[in-house]
């Protein structure tokens, strides 16, 4: 690329005011690629608004030549080509047919959609990068090379918002004194990008990071630092409804980026699912975050991705390009300038190593419930501030296991109960929506905090985790079963690669609750079972995972991914013998050690009735 055109080359594409703008945009969104700096080779593919692609496609003649004539180019040494609006030469389909080919040089390609670039393109291409029209300043800049009278920079401003006849024309218009821009048209609304994740409360272990990557985005928009100096990579854990989307939508608006969404499970579901159909659609998704002027990559379920660790040799090859692809497409995407990349689960543990490593999703933050403060401060954003924070307590506190994704619920219920009456919203709008509150009995509040202390127990007692928090309810939501009304939260150490012995540790953890029940009370109750998510469902996948998907039991088999061992696996009766024996020996197992534990047990748990709140910690 001619980073300086000679003086010919240079009058005359200054003499031509549309080539010039898109010649300033051209640079201005490549300047950070090494073809660009580096005169590196490779395939460029460039998005461009369709007011402004002929514009550009003289814009990049000039780029890539510096203006100078050629005398001839083949067919695939051309500099330049443009995709779906002329073709030159088209299949029987009437596509346009582009064979890609690796260049000695430079080739750039541009297009109105991503869409309509060829995959094969798509993933040959070594910068893909969307095009913006031209900015105020490239208005301002026009204008003093064609020699004509300055403009201040907020009608240049107004000028750049407009389509694409009206900047080229005003641009090269003598003179601006008087001239009402509104005459012609109304600028442009722009969006109003919120929230932004400043104006958030919560996400308190994720913050000191957020600043970090916002100042060292400032840095890099104003050439401070290199694009490699910035983090680009976060992985978010935690229990559903704990903002996880919300929390890379907010990024994204904090940054001024896009925010580009998806899952696994996406791009697993496209068409059928095959290798093909989803390698096609995670590269889709990769190049579509990759080709805007900055974004945040979301990708949900990022669990599903699989774990070479735990893969099986027969499936082996789905597995393996399914993984080997997405960190090709990671390290690709994350050093393109702009591109961050946000991925989210509930289940770090399955999880490949290398996604995790340093230079991919190398921050790990896990999103808990929040806190009495925060509650109140997440449902008093919710409210537009309608209501203070600290006049909400009085609700808020007593909602100690609820999520932000249920606050913002009870949130929109209040604001729409305030419309219907017509009025401002309030206390009293909140207390009117919010579900009954039913006290619960003194035995059946002892029953809860038994079981919890249970699991808490068996946490400590894995040697894989160091503190643990219970909290239980003194009153349980109308409708709500009382499996809810208490929570323990522990991190596990060792999640990123876990032996049979972890796992193993994990299912005694989830059968403490009713095994601890048993020691106290000489019987069981429903509090472990009866819905998905509970504690017996917990086990249970997770034993079926070990025999079925992880080749961890008697036999080395592999039935199953991981991540499809939900309510539509059906798993031979052979296999639900050897869960069965694995379930009940680790019962017993847990069992025989909180029995041992009996005094301890029954000690925190009287400790737990009075507080409602515990921490029990190695020391």
């Amino acid at each position: 690329m001619y980073h300086h055109l000679d003086s010919k080359a240079f009058a005359e594409t200054s003499s031509n005011v549309a080539q010039f703008l898109m010649l300033c945009a051209l640079r201005h969104a490549l300047r950070h690629t090494d073809q660009f700096k580096n005169d590196a080779k490779g395939i460029i593919i460039c998005i461009v608004d369709k007011a402004w692609i002929w514009h550009a496609k003289s814009a990049a003649n000039v780029l890539m030549t510096g203006g100078r004539e050629r005398s001839y180019f083949d067919d695939f040494r051309r500099p330049v080509h443009i995709i779906g609006e002329t073709p030159r030469r088209t299949t029987q389909k009437g596509t346009e047919d582009f064979t890609v080919f690796r260049p000695e040089h430079q080739v750039m390609y541009l297009a109105t959609s991503l869409d309509a670039v060829r995959l094969s393109l798509q993933l040959a291409a070594d910068v893909i990068v969307n095009i913006s029209p031209p900015t105020a300043r490239h208005v301002v800049a026009a204008r003093k090379v064609l020699g004509v009278e300055d403009v201040d920079f907020q009608l240049a401003e107004a000028i750049a918002e407009q389509p694409a006849e009206i900047v080229i024309g005003l641009t090269a218009r003598h003179s601006l004194k008087g001239f009402d821009i509104a005459s012609l048209t109304k600028p442009t609304a722009v969006p109003v990008r919120s929230p932004k994740l400043s104006d958030l409360p919560g996400y308190g272990p994720a913050r000191k990071w957020v600043g970090a990557v916002k100042q060292d985005v400032d840095d890099w928009r104003e050439d401070r630092i290199a694009w490699s100096d910035v983090d680009r990579g976060i992985l978010l854990m935690g229990p559903p409804g704990t903002g996880k989307t919300l929390f890379a939508t907010a990024l994204a608006n904090e940054l001024g980026f896009d925010l580009v969404k998806t899952s696994v499970g996406e791009w697993q579901g496209t068409n059928k699912g095959y290798l093909g159909d989803m390698l096609a659609a995670m590269s889709r998704s990769f190049a579509d975050a990759t080709s805007r002027r900055g974004a945040v990559l979301f990708v949900d379920e990022i669990d599903a991705i699989g774990d070479r660790a735990t893969m099986r040799a027969d499936h082996a090859y789905y597995e393996g390009n399914v993984i080997g692809r997405f960190l090709d497409l990671t390290t690709h995407a994350l050093e393109q300038p702009g591109t961050i990349i946000v991925g989210a689960t509930n289940y770090s543990h399955l999880i490949d190593g290398a996604v995790l490593r340093s230079g991919r999703l190398e921050k790990h933050v896990y999103l808990e419930l929040p806190e009495d403060e925060e509650r109140a401060e997440i449902l008093a954003y919710h409210l537009n501030q309608a209501v203070r924070a600290k006049d909400l307590r009085e609700i808020t506190d007593k909602l100690r296991l609820i999520t932000p994704a249920d606050l913002e619920k009870i949130a929109r219920a209040a604001k729409r109960a305030a419309r219907a009456r017509k009025g401002e919203v309030n206390i009293r709008d909140l207390n009117a929506v919010l579900p009954a509150q039913i006290p619960l009995p003194e035995a059946v509040v002892h029953r809860i905090c038994v079981h919890e202390t249970g699991h808490a127990l068996m946490a400590m007692a894995s040697g894989f985790a160091d503190v643990i928090s219970i909290r239980v309810e003194s009153h349980m939501v109308e409708g709500q079963l009382v499996q809810d009304g208490g929570r323990v939260h522990y991190k596990m150490s060792n999640e990123a690669l876990p032996t049979e012995k972890d796992m193993l540790a994990k299912i005694r953890i989830m059968l403490g609750g009713i095994a601890a029940e048993e020691v106290v009370f000489g019987g069981r109750s429903i509090g472990a079972g009866g819905v998905e998510g509970s504690d017996l469902d917990q086990a249970t996948r997770l034993a079926y995972r070990l025999v079925g998907s992880y080749g961890l039991g008697k036999w080395l088999r592999y039935q199953v991914a991981a991540s499809r061992v939900d309510e539509s696996f059906l798993p031979t009766p052979e296999l639900r013998a050897e869960v069965d024996g694995i379930l009940a020996r680790e019962y017993r197992a847990t069992k025989e050690l909180l029995t041992k534990e009996k005094a301890r047990l029954m000690r925190l748990s009287a400790e737990l009735v009075v507080d409602r709140q515990l921490v029990i910690d190695k020391s």
